[in-house]
């Protein structure tokens, strides 16, 4: 395997430094000292700063996506979801009591809907966690993305996401 090809592995297996690449904010040389790749500092450098030449910045132009706050959360025992307006979201660690579906009066869900992606929530989720925002239960299905968390985080929640589509995440 040429140096190149070892360098552009080691980065796809470290998600932050691929990240760091891909935003251009990354300390070539610095990233190269922590690699553990045999070779050549300055080679591995240069390894890394063609690879990000390569990478596409993904675009979020022409995206259309919806944020909303839902204070009615429903747990279906039945299989033990959550669902918002009809949309089943995650496995519930606290099932109801018997009945067809209980109301989850402590929690709040965000539903983004539109263009939603896996890498949307990653990121939704990092931000929320740097802010120390609890999240109970996250997914994305068929357009649609659902974080829970506790009610009184909700706003923040809304605005935190909000912040994470604006900048294109």
């Amino acid at each position: 395997m040429s140096l190149a090809a070892e360098t552009r592995e080691a980065v796809r297996n470290r998600p932050a430094l691929f990240a760091a690449l891909r935003a251009g904010v990354l300390n070539y040389t610095a990233a190269a000292e922590s690699l553990a790749i045999e070779g050549d500092r300055e080679a591995i450098a240069t390894a890394l700063r063609r690879f990000a030449a390569d990478l596409d910045e993904p675009s979020t132009v022409g995206r259309s996506i919806t944020v909303r706050l839902h204070s009615s959360i429903k747990a279906v025992d039945a299989e033990m979801l959550l669902a918002v307006d009809g949309t089943a979201i995650a496995r519930s660690e606290n099932p109801g009591d018997g009945a067809s579906a209980t109301t989850v009066d402590t929690q709040s869900a965000v539903r983004v809907s539109g263009d939603v992606d896996a890498r949307l929530l990653s990121a939704v989720l990092d931000r929320l966690q740097i802010a120390e925002v609890p999240v109970a239960a996250a997914g994305v299905i068929d357009g649609s993305m659902v974080v829970v968390v506790p009610r009184r985080e909700g706003p923040t929640a809304v605005q935190l996401i909000e912040a994470v589509v604006d900048t294109g995440y």
